[in-house]
Order: C-alpha cells, then structure tokens, then sequence
C-alpha cells in the first residue's frame, strides 16, 4: 500500500496538472501516433485543399469562408466547387417560415423530453475516476466549481425543453465567470473546459412534441434535394434524415475541434443566434493536438484539443501551420461542411438555436448523382474508399432503377 501510495504521488510530480493542464497527454499523444489501433481513424490527406490558408496572428482571422444565396448557384457548380473541393460555403437565403427564438422554442415544443449524455463526452466515462480526480477535476472545479462525477451526473440528468430553456441564462452566467477565473482562456487546449454546463447537442426531435420544427427541417431538406436534382423528376430518397437540435447559451462551446467519421457531410441551420465556425482542411490534422481519449465513437469521430477560434502559437505552436478558414453563421442561413473537414463552433452573444444534419453513407454526394467515386479516390488515402465507393453506386443504381 505504502508502494502504491509512493507511485501516485510520483506519477503525481510527473503527469500532474496546472490549471487543469492534462500532462499525461503528451504520453497518451505518443502511444496514439506509433500503437493506435482504430484504422477508421487513421486517415492521411495529400490534397491541398484549395480556399483554406493559414491563420493571420496580425489581424486575428483565417481567410473567410464563402458566402452565397442558394439561388445564385447551379447545381453542378455547387458540386464541383464545394462537395468535390472540400470547400465549406454559408448559404444566405435559407429562411425559416416561424420565429424559433428561446422563448418561441420553449412555447412550441417545451414539453419535448431531452437528455444530455452527448457522444463527444463519452470518453469522459471511460476514463477511471482515480484518474479524472488527478488530471481533470482541479481544472473543473476552478471553472465551474464541479467534480467530473458531478458533471457525469448532469450530463444523465433528463429534463424537458421548456426547463432547459429557462436555466439558459445562468449557464451564460457560468460560462461568463469561468472565462473570468481563467483570464480569457477558457477552452485553451482544455478538453475539460467543454463538458459543463452541459448543453442541448445532436437532440432527436419527438413527434408529438415539436411538429413545426420537424416540417420546417423537411421543407429545407427538400429545397436543397430538389436543387441538387436540378430538375429531375426522381429526386434521391432520405427515408430517415431528420435533423438533430442544438440550443445552447451565449459564448458556449458544445463540443472541441473535431472530425466526423469517414464519409458524413454535414449542414447546420441556424434558425436564431450566431456562431462563428472555423473549418480546417482534411491535410491539416496532424496539427491538431488529437485526442483520441475522447474520440473513435461508433461514428469513427475524431477529437482535437488545438483551439482555432482563438488560436495562440505560444501556447500551441503548431496552430501555425493550421490551414483553415472562418465564418459567422446567423440565423436564416445554412453552412455546408464538407464529408472529413475538421470543425470548431462557439455560439455568438445571444443563445443560438440550430438545426443540424449529418448525412449518412455516402453522404451528400447521393444528393448530386455522383456515380462515380473519383473525387474520393484523389483525395483520400483512406483505405475502405472503395467499400463505400460500391454503397454509392448500388444507391444510384437503385434510384435510377425506381424512376425507369
């Protein structure tokens, strides 16, 4: 016991933390780049990703990412430039039919169950509590005044949207103090920064509960089929694509960088609030700080700790050779993330409230007719291209065979 005793306060002197600061990192980041064992997670991108460039430190920005009304596009421009390069865009002109601020929102579908055990913290439960009470909890506790087992313990709380809403000021008030027991660096790095308040994320809407926000998913979801069928008859069916709701409270971040697994395009709706989001190009992640910990869900998501939206050399030097680009999303407008580019979001000033879709196998190209898989061939080393390159042809072939 003695033995034992001696060995954690060792690895204690080692590994310990300041601030918070996760030291065993730098050997979990080793063993991860020469041992790690998911292949799904393991991609390498040789492409250089045309629009992305390298953060301006003089003037504090990324190169912006592009912004067009859907109805200045063709969708044979839009497939070429955005889903084939890799190429995020905002879309301006994607209007809601009704008003979906808080209040709003808690009237229409506040009676709406919801729960937060959210996918992007499940490593959080993995990791023994010996090991959260020694690495995780001194930074919990200076910012938000929580253990991680308390985190653990609201993040399995169940609620109602109307309850939710109602709390959203005092999470902002939480988050406002935190940032200022850290001196303005919240979120620096600090995986542990992310998991509390816990937020409204990738929420399945309920029929019964919030009809008008379910119809107004549908009829955005079928404006952006319909463009990419570009007048045909027999657009490509979605039997089960609902969108997923994300609320969260003003200057939150709901979850790290981060990369969807192999071949998911994703689009986000903001429906009231703002966010900005910085996007990184796929050949850019060995400069991420990964952490693959909090990571590899069923999904073969991937996790980062490097902060983009604040971005500081000094404290993660290689952020320099980061190349992304930025945006503001507000509401009315739609962005377009491309299948693989990483992604960073932190709502604006006022609580945001957003709709999102993450586009199963094989994505958003089904939405475009792309029989032929050449674009993920050129930019991919991945090795099971092909495999999914055969799900998209059979879809198409399927498709095509309903409408003859």
């Amino acid at each position: 016991a003695g033995l034992a005793l001696i060995s954690a306060f060792a690895a204690g002197g080692i590994f310990g933390t300041e601030a918070g600061t996760w030291r065993l990192q730098q050997v979990v980041n080793f063993v991860w780049r020469n041992l790690g064992v998911d292949i799904r997670l393991q991609r390498i991108y040789q492409h250089p990703f045309s629009g992305y460039g390298l953060y301006n430190f003089s003037s504090e920005s990324w190169p912006s990412i592009e912004r067009r009304p859907l109805s200045s596009l063709t969708s044979d421009e839009f497939k070429e430039r955005y889903v084939k390069g890799r190429r995020p865009v905002i879309l301006t002109d994607i209007k809601p039919q009704l008003q979906w601020t808080p209040k709003n929102l808690s009237l229409r579908c506040g009676t709406m169950p919801v729960s937060f055990d959210r996918r992007y913290s499940a490593g959080l439960s993995a990791i023994p509590s010996w090991m959260r009470k020694l690495f995780l909890d001194s930074r919990t506790l200076l910012t938000y005044n929580r253990t991680t087992e308390q985190v653990l313990e609201a993040m399995h709380a169940s609620t109602t949207l109307e309850e939710y809403v109602s709390r959203l000021d005092k999470d902002q008030d939480s988050i406002s103090l935190a940032k200022k027991v850290t001196d303005g660096r919240l979120y620096s790095g600090n995986i542990a920064d992310y998991i509390f308040p816990v937020m409204l994320s990738a929420q399945h809407i309920e029929r019964g509960h919030c009809d008008d926000l379910i119809r107004e998913g549908k009829a955005v979801l079928q404006r952006l089929i319909e463009f990419a069928a570009a007048g045909r008859h027999d657009p490509p069916k979605f039997a089960a694509m609902n969108p997923v709701l994300f609320v969260a409270p003003a200057g939150s971040r709901a979850i790290p960088l981060h990369q969807h697994g192999p071949f998911n395009d994703n689009l986000l709706w903001m429906l009231h609030g703002s966010k900005k989001i910085v996007t990184v190009s796929p050949s850019s992640t060995e400069w991420l700080y990964e952490r693959p910990e909090f990571g590899g869900s069923e999904y073969a998501d991937r996790v980062f700790s490097a902060d983009l939206l604040e971005p500081d050399a000094g404290v993660q030097p290689d952020v320099r050779h980061v190349r992304g680009m930025e945006g503001i999303l507000s509401a009315g407008e739609l962005i377009y993330l491309p299948v693989n580019v990483p992604h960073a979001i932190q709502t604006q000033d006022e609580t945001s409230v957003m709709l999102a879709w993450q586009m199963p196998v094989p994505g958003i190209a089904r939405l475009f007719w792309m029989k032929t898989c050449s674009f993920l061939e050129e930019l991919s080393d991945f090795p099971p291209w092909a495999e999914k390159c055969a799900i998209l042809k059979k879809l198409m072939s399927e498709n095509q065979e309903a409408s003859d």
